[in-house]
């Protein structure tokens, strides 16, 4: 006890106490034997405490010997940490010597190079000099040939000059030429136009009465013939009626009389049962002896009887014999009726029917008649394939003069519009086009989810460019080729190269040699799209893997454009109008309407062969990022007919969606402008909504609602395509994780403050794994 006590004052920083067990013990003897052990009871608790503060002591050396072990660790590691960064910092030095070294060599070099420079100027110079010295020698002797040469010099140049005058008539003439020799084509075209459609329309005048004629004949043939078929019918039906109906009666009578028979059999029966009894009684009375006038007076009895049966017998056969006569007459008289009826009636079909066969001279006549027209129409029609023959060569020589040939075959083809079906309200659309885009492709289905298609659907009416973005095989070109085919559109598909750097590669060029534009199909595509055949139709132009070029390159004319008004938005395509033969659609000749019911639609990869979009491509597009597609869960049942959707209902519906939530849109506008998240965005990252950003939202977020999403999946997803990417808030060097939490929370925040349901789930998950890449040192 007392060394545990003397161990453990020098660490409680206490001195030890002069007491020794020979002490304790001395004054142990001298206590009385009460006190003793009193005094023994606080030794005992005394070793416990001691034995404790052992232990005690015990961990705390242990402790601290970790400790300093643990201390002793750290200051190598420090010390090696010092070590390392004391190397690199040397190593940079090192580096910055040899930076200054090859610095000052350069501009040692760089100074013997001007000095260079300067000595072969002046070298230079003096070649020049001597070469004026030999020209003019040269001039001094060659002076007597001068006049001679400028004589025949103004010869030639008047020759040339006359020439050049006469180059410049004849392209004037030709010009004048052709244009006269078009104008007669032109004229003779509308004379054999004008002569065909007579023809034509004679022809067809005769044609429609010829198959009147025809059509009346058929019918009444048919007629005829239903007729007879039906007399023939109602003959043997009646017939057969009748027969089966007198046998039923013959069979109920015979029936009926049979029963009669029977009753009639029965009570002979009991006659003559009541005559053996009777004279059984007569027997019985001789044997016994009798009272003869009781027994007489029985037998009277039984006589009446039996008079009373014989007489309800007369009776029962005389009714049925007179019910069963009166029955039958009756019966007989009603057919009679109907036969006669009947007869009545084949007669006057027969009548009808001699009718009908002494028109056959009349029918025969109508046949010779049509054989001859028949003939005349053959004839009328060689005459018209023969005009039309002609016009065509007369229209494929005017084709082969013109500009754009396949715009302007167009102009000739694509006259008549197409039918187009309303579409359905945007409460409806969306499952309607997930059925349609489920079933659009044949033995391959392709479900997208309801929210990707209502952002979709947003996105038609935000923007004509969109871009479509994932890992291979979510769908992002199916998609595209699906919703045209679902909603009866037009899809081109063009396949961008890695090497398109302009316009030309994208919409084709002007060969000044052929006078030709060769047009490729993007052009063809926006010109259809404006054709009265096609213009309420909705038309896609999909550009397969657009970033394997830089659009902001090649479809740097079309970025433009979509910033202006729709009427305003042309493309040029040439910097002069063509002589001749200009389609109808283009601006003097020359330009192209971005119409707006077309969609430009590119599908991205993003790996080493591919080019990051640039803002100016990014922020006017609509993105949308497809995941994989899900199995089908639930069973969605295969439209029945095909739908060919009006560009025209589905603006409507666009528009009637923005009117309809243009306060509340305006008032969550609001509210996002005034939030924190605003503020630290414009003050922390440079960064603010814009015009633009809140053009697209009153056009994108109404739209969305209207299908069937909320606000929430909207804002979400318009804040991260547009803040919340690469190198707008996230994917910088110049912001830390500390900045990316406090614009996590004063999103949260302004998610609440806008009282949107759920949570920002696109926004924060670029948020989470942008703090991770920074976490991680990437």
């Amino acid at each position: 006890m007392f060394a545990t006590v003397k161990q453990a004052a020098p660490v409680l920083k206490m001195d030890a106490p002069h007491w020794d067990e020979d002490q304790v013990k001395d004054l142990w003897g001298k206590l009385p034997t009460p006190e003793q052990l009193r005094f023994q009871v606080f030794t005992d608790q005394f070793t416990q405490l001691g034995t404790q503060m052992k232990e005690a002591h015990e961990r705390f050396v242990a402790a601290e010997s970790d400790f300093n072990a643990q201390q002793q660790a750290g200051d190598a590691k420090l010390a090696q940490e010092i070590s390392r960064l004391g190397a690199e910092h040397q190593a940079i030095s090192d580096g910055h010597a040899a930076l200054s070294a090859e610095r000052e060599h350069l501009r040692t070099t760089q100074a013997a190079l001007e000095n260079e420079r300067a000595g072969l100027q002046q070298h230079r110079l003096a070649i020049t000099r001597q070469e004026e010295h030999l020209t003019v020698r040269e001039a001094e002797l060659r002076g007597g040939l001068v006049a001679e040469r400028e004589q025949s010099l103004a010869e030639l140049r008047k020759q040339v000059s006359d020439l050049e005058t006469l180059r410049n008539r004849l392209p004037a003439d030709m010009d004048k030429e052709r244009q006269t020799l078009l104008a007669q084509a032109r004229l003779d075209a509308q004379a054999l136009m004008a002569s065909a459609e007579q023809h034509a329309a004679t022809l067809h005048g005769r044609e429609i009465r010829l198959n009147t004629l025809e059509l009346e004949l058929d019918k009444r043939n048919e007629r005829q013939q239903m007729n007879e078929e039906l007399l023939q019918v109602r003959c043997a039906s009646l017939t057969k009626e009748i027969e089966e109906g007198f046998q039923r009666q013959l069979d109920d009578k015979e029936e009926q009389l049979q029963r009669r028979l029977k009753d009639l059999d029965k009570l002979h029966n009991r006659i003559d049962q009541q005559q053996s009894e009777l004279d059984g009684l007569e027997s019985l009375r001789d044997q016994v002896g009798d009272d003869p006038q009781r027994m007489l007076d029985e037998l009277d009895a039984l006589r009446q009887d039996k008079r009373a049966l014989d007489r309800e017998v007369q009776a029962l056969r005389a009714n049925r014999s007179e019910d069963d006569a009166n029955e039958l007459r009756s019966q007989r008289d009603r057919l009679q009726e109907r036969l006669t009826k009947d007869e009545n009636e084949l007669f006057d079909l027969r009548h009808r029917e001699s009718v009908w066969r002494s028109s056959v001279t009349e029918q025969q006549d109508w046949q010779k008649a049509r054989k001859v027209l028949e003939k005349n129409r053959e004839l009328l029609h060689d005459v018209v394939d023969r005009l039309q023959s002609d016009v065509d060569g007369m229209l494929s020589k005017q084709k082969e003069n013109t500009v754009f040939p396949e715009l302007t075959r167009m102009d000739l083809e694509l006259i008549k519009p197409v039918h187009t079906d309303p579409v359905p309200e945007l409460k409806h659309l969306v499952g309607d086009l997930q059925a349609r885009i489920l079933y659009a492709e044949p033995g391959k289905e392709l479900h997208f989810r309801k929210e990707e298609l209502q952002l979709f659907v947003g996105g038609l009416a935000m923007s004509q460019l969109h871009i479509f973005q994932g890992i291979s095989g979510t769908g992002k070109t199916s998609l595209a080729t699906a919703f045209a085919k679902a909603v009866g559109g037009e899809c081109t598909i063009v396949p961008v190269q890695a090497g398109w750097r302009e316009r030309a590669d994208l919409l084709g060029h002007f060969n000044s040699f052929e006078k030709r534009y060769y047009e490729r199909n993007t052009l063809q595509a926006l010109y259809r799209a404006q054709t009265e055949a096609d213009q309420d139709r909705l038309h896609i132009v999909l550009l397969d893997e657009m970033n394997l070029s830089r659009p902001e390159q090649y479809f740097a004319e079309f970025l433009s454009a979509m910033e202006l008004s729709e009427r305003d938005r042309w493309i040029n395509l040439m910097e002069a109008r063509p002589a001749h033969g200009a389609p109808t659609k283009l601006r003097n000749g020359r330009d192209i309407l971005l119409p707006p019911n077309l969609w430009f639609i590119g599908t991205a990869n993003h790996d080493e062969t591919t080019n990051a979009f640039a803002d100016k491509t990014h922020d006017r597009a609509f993105v949308l990022e497809l995941p994989k597609q899900d199995t089908v869960k639930e069973k969605i049942a295969k439209p029945q007919s095909r739908a060919s959707w009006s560009f025209e209902s589905l603006n409507r519906q666009f528009n009637k969606a923005r009117d309809k939530y243009k306060d509340q849109i305006a008032e969550l506008q609001t509210l996002i402008n005034q939030s924190s998240l605003t503020t630290l965005l414009s003050e922390t990252f440079r960064l603010g909504w814009g015009n633009r950003l809140e053009s697209q939202m009153q056009r994108f977020v109404p739209v969305v609602l209207e299908a069937g999403g909320s606000e929430a999946l909207a804002v979400d997803h318009l804040l991260a395509s547009r803040m919340f990417r690469d190198g707008k808030v996230i994917g910088r060097h110049d912001v830390d994780a500390n900045k990316l939490h406090q614009v996590e929370d004063a999103l949260r925040v302004m998610w609440e403050d806008c009282e949107l349901t759920g949570e920002p789930t696109r926004c924060l998950a670029a948020l989470e794994s942008d703090i991770e890449r920074l976490d991680s040192g990437r």
